[in-house]
């Protein structure tokens, strides 16, 4: 067994590719890593597909090199704020007649559960059980192999845009790659950096990026809220490039050099950088550089804040918030910031595997690892994405039709 799993993260100022490999003892391990930068991406949708494309090739082709492997498909995310959860229930008769529950049978469930009236603009991401009702019986997490002539699940049905998919599926096939499947990014970032017992319990995930920051909740194991703000690092590196008049490029060296949102008591320590205004070298106090910062970075925490108290999700983190993405996690003191805002635990989510110990590969670290996780149904999904020439045969009296002929065999 030593089949390959690629994930990409495609991000609004970069590509981050891992290649994951199962050796022969089943178990996954990361031998590729590849980045390259990347504009072609605004507010988590493609604005750009030959940019976009590019920059995805030139990432997958450094990670091939470290791993030396070729890739010929991959697995991409999708945003958490372009996607809705819904709740759904599917139900199923028993057809063998010893009445054992086959994976077949709940196959048919989940097909079953997925039957439901969706606008022509969405689509269908992922579906997750809840719990499977076995005669009546609920609270099963895996009923094959029980015995029953009545089989029901509960389920949470993530729907997402169909336009922001079929875009990105554009871009993955111009760099000349197929698209194994599409993971909802809260997913797939939780299965690298989160515990189990933050799930079960109530935890919050905030991926802050470089143009969007996303907003997941987690409760009893399952992800129950999904949002989305437009803002992420790069609007603090536009604050710097305004405020002290130097380009952007520049604002964003100044930012990972001396990012911090600790104002320094007493300390007229300054820093030499060059104006575009005049095309000469100022020196400017570090202590008004940092007072930039620490005003972006508190107004992107007050509105995780506020959206999460909106949404009517901030009292069901009894556990921790975590943090990851390479928008704010860098900059000193903003965790401890973020805790006196959101008045909650917080910590950094990083991924556990040696060379991508860092927030910005969380995601794409993520999509390997929850594929290999779920490996077993995701690989029978393979190729399921719809198209559009396909729509027709997605209706849903068709599916209602099929689903009548299961439910009847």
């Amino acid at each position: 067994m030593n089949e390959i799993i690629t994930g990409i993260d495609i991000g609004t100022s970069k590509v981050c590719t891992i290649i994951g490999q199962c050796d022969k003892n089943g178990e996954l391990r990361i031998i590729g890593i590849g980045m390259y930068p990347c504009n072609g991406m605004k507010k988590g949708v493609v604005v750009d597909i030959e940019t976009t494309a590019f920059s995805i090739k030139k990432s997958i082709e450094q990670a091939e090199r470290m791993a030396n492997q070729k890739v010929t498909s991959v697995y991409i995310k999708i945003p958490g704020g372009l996607t809705e959860i819904y709740r759904n229930k599917g139900l199923v008769a028993v057809t063998r007649d010893d009445k054992e529950i086959t994976d077949q049978d709940v196959e048919r469930v989940l097909q079953a559960a997925k039957i439901m009236a969706l606008p022509s603009d969405k689509q269908i991401i992922e579906l997750i059980p809840i719990e499977y009702i076995v005669d009546g019986y609920g609270e099963i997490k895996d009923p094959v192999g029980m015995a029953g002539i009545r089989l029901e699940v509960d389920a949470a049905i993530v729907t997402g845009s169909l336009t922001a998919v079929q875009n990105m599926e554009k871009c993955v096939k111009k760099a000349g790659y197929n698209m194994s499947g599409i993971i909802v990014e809260p997913l797939a970032t939780a299965e690298a950096i989160m515990t189990k017992d933050e799930k079960e319990l109530g935890a919050a995930l905030i991926d802050i990026g470089a143009g969007i920051t996303d907003i997941a909740v987690f409760k009893s194991g399952n992800l129950i809220y999904t949002g989305m703000i437009p803002v992420g690092g790069n609007h603090i590196t536009n604050d710097l490039s305004i405020g002290l008049k130097i380009s952007f490029e520049e604002a964003e060296i100044i930012k990972k050099k001396y990012g911090s949102v600790v104002k320094l008591e007493n300390n007229d320590e300054t820093v030499k950088i060059a104006n575009i205004a005049n095309h000469s070298s100022q020196d400017t106090k570090l202590n008004d550089i940092i007072d930039i910062i620490e005003a972006r970075v508190s107004e992107i925490l007050t509105m995780i804040y506020e959206e999460m108290k909106s949404s009517n999700v901030i009292d069901l983190v009894s556990t921790n918030i975590v943090i990851t993405g390479g928008g704010i996690t860098f900059i000193k003191g903003s965790l401890d910031l973020a805790e006196s805002i959101l008045g909650k635990n917080v910590r950094l989510g990083l991924p556990d595997a040696i060379g991508v110990s860092t927030p910005i590969y969380s995601a794409s670290v993520g999509i390997v690892k929850y594929v290999y996780a779920n490996r077993k149904y995701l690989y029978k999904k393979q190729g399921e994405i719809p198209k559009e020439k396909d729509k027709k045969k997605n209706g849903v009296f068709l599916r209602i039709k099929e689903w009548f002929n299961d439910f009847w065999i």
